[in-house]
């Protein structure tokens, strides 16, 4: 059986998969990440390293604001 965090994934790789084929050119979401690390390379490339970190579990969970954010803000 599917979990939830089994659907999301297939949801976001799904949603990603339409969008890069329905993108106008020089609109596919590497390009705007791109243009994102042109105008603010720290910002841009500090956010991927911290979401790489996250997804690796780098991140000790106790000090991971993703996963600190998820517990304390969950409702269901």
């Amino acid at each position: 059986m599917m979990k939830h965090g089994d659907a999301a994934w297939a949801a976001i790789g799904l949603a990603v998969l339409v969008y890069e084929l329905c993108a106008p050119p020089g609109q596919l979401l590497s390009e705007a990440v791109d243009k994102y690390r042109d105008g603010h390379p720290i910002l841009t490339n500090g956010l991927i390293v911290f979401l790489a970190g996250h997804l690796l579990r780098i991140w000790p969970r106790p000090i991971d604001p993703l996963h600190q954010l998820a517990i304390r803000t969950r409702r269901c």
